[in-house]
């Protein structure tokens, strides 16, 4: 493995990217909660993952961005079936409490 010198230019940009990425997620979060998006909760995790991963390539590097995509992909994907498992089951269960009180 050959050394390289820090560019520490480029992780000042990568540091400001990721805050004004946070700050825009932040916002986003912010503007979905007044909507009730059924599952806005996990999407906004999934951005907010891949944001970071993605921005910080410049420094981590294209391959080790691949390898941390393809891992957080596959623990993503039973939270998300769990979540949204949850989800489903939870308006179900609402949907007969209405239809309990309608009787």
């Amino acid at each position: 493995m050959v050394a390289t010198e820090f560019n520490w230019q480029v992780f000042g940009l990568v540091l400001a990217g990721e805050l004004f990425f946070a700050m825009g997620l932040a916002w986003g979060v912010r503007v979905l909660s007044l909507t009730k998006l059924i599952g806005q909760t996990y999407w906004m995790v999934v951005v907010g993952v891949a944001g970071v991963v993605i921005i910080s390539g410049p420094i981590i590097g294209l391959a080790n961005v691949a390898i941390l995509a393809a891992c957080f992909t596959v623990a993503a994907l039973p939270m998300g079936v769990e979540y949204f498992a949850r989800l489903i089951s939870e308006a179900k269960a609402a949907q007969a409490a209405r239809e309990e009180l309608v009787k």
